[in-house]
């Protein structure tokens, strides 16, 4: 009897006091949802770094609590998995968030090609770790993983947007 993997792991990151409030989500076969709470983004590096070696899934979804992918992005990520190819991108802004910070955000995002926090961040695993893995988290703990990632190779066109749940989506 083989052992089924999962194709697609989507990691929700957040402090704990947050992670705890987070409802399960409704996820599909070949599909894993994990916790990664942490004490402060100095330490989400190493706690990433620790989580995805440990998977056994192809593709990695880095998503803030608070938020989820829509039906349709999830499906794509599993169709993405099936391929043997590196990947990575992000999702679109969503509408739930308005107002300046939100147009700062898209405006950061379509000039410096770098996914804000909301946006989440999706990859294959092998990329990953052929660019180093997260590396420096500062503000926006995908901004210095979207650099490394671009010295690879340009992003794939961003999925559907997420779905958020929550008005604070770390805190």
């Amino acid at each position: 009897m083989s052992e089924v993997f999962p194709n697609v792991s989507y990691i929700i990151i957040g402090s704990k006091e947050r992670l705890s409030r987070v409802k399960s989500y409704q996820i599909e076969e070949g599909v894993e949802c994990l916790l990664c709470p942490f004490q402060s983004m100095s330490e989400l590096p190493s706690l990433l770094d620790l989580k995805i070696a440990e998977l056994d899934s192809q593709v990695i979804s880095i998503i803030p609590a608070g938020a989820f992918p829509k039906k349709d992005a999830r499906a794509q990520l599993v169709h993405f998995s099936r391929s043997e190819y590196q990947f990575w991108g992000w999702y679109h802004f969503g509408n739930k968030f308005k107002g300046a910070a939100q147009s700062i955000g898209k405006l950061n995002t379509f000039l410096n090609k770098v996914p804000q926090l909301e946006q989440g961040i999706f990859f294959s695993k092998s990329l990953y770790f052929s660019v180093g893995g997260l590396g420096d988290s500062g503000v926006n703990p995908f901004a210095e993983l979207a650099k490394r990632f671009y010295l690879r190779l340009d992003p794939q066109n961003p999925l559907p947007s997420l779905t958020i749940r929550a008005k604070s989506l770390l805190d």
